[in-house]
């Protein structure tokens, strides 16, 4: 008979305005660069049993706003500067699919993030999706997971189907990463 494999708890992470600076369609590989508090944040989720994984649309590119080789190279630079501050994303899942494809992998929709617990044995109903826009948060409550909306301004009101009992928002990293340790003790 075999053992069940335990599931681990995960964080599911925006890319653009969340981990890195928002360049509306970023192409440009020089201008990657660390929101405020964001590498600290993950090392400290990392420390806490969060296995890292990176869900983003990505439309500029289904858009042909973006090429597939500008793409490729912002996405390298993301993966060195990760690198250089040892912190180990387990698998990055993209949309590159325009808003009116209707696809099932955009964001708030849910195909990514369940394609990945099931790949990699993830417990949603103990991980967090963080991301800069609602839609990342209504992915994680549609999903199983909590969502927590990282906004440095003041939000637009939030989708009717999350209710406040599903509103986390936060104004750092440091406030987010903070409410994820005091819930995990819980």
């Amino acid at each position: 008979m075999k053992e069940p494999i335990s599931k681990r708890p995960a964080i599911f992470l925006d890319r653009d305005g969340t981990l890195i600076e928002d360049q509306h369609y970023p192409r440009d590989p020089k201008k990657v660069q660390w929101i405020p508090g964001a590498e600290s944040a993950l090392k400290d989720l990392q420390k806490l049993g969060f296995v890292l994984f990176v869900v983003s649309n990505q439309s500029g590119v289904g858009r042909g706003i973006i090429s597939d080789s500008e793409f490729r190279a912002v996405h390298e630079r993301f993966c060195e500067l990760l690198k250089e501050s040892g912190i180990e994303v387990q698998e990055f899942a993209y949309c590159f699919h325009k808003p009116e494809d209707l696809c099932k992998c955009r964001k708030p929709e849910t195909k990514l993030i369940h394609d990945l617990a099931k790949t990699h044995s993830i417990d949603l109903s103990q991980s967090y999706t963080i991301g800069d826009k609602w839609s990342d948060v209504l992915m994680g409550f549609r999903s199983g997971a909590q969502g927590i909306l990282l906004s440095l301004a003041t939000p637009e009101p939030a989708p009717q189907e999350l209710g406040p009992q599903n509103q986390s928002v936060f104004a750092t990293w440091l406030e987010a990463v903070d409410f994820i340790q005091r819930s995990k003790k819980n």
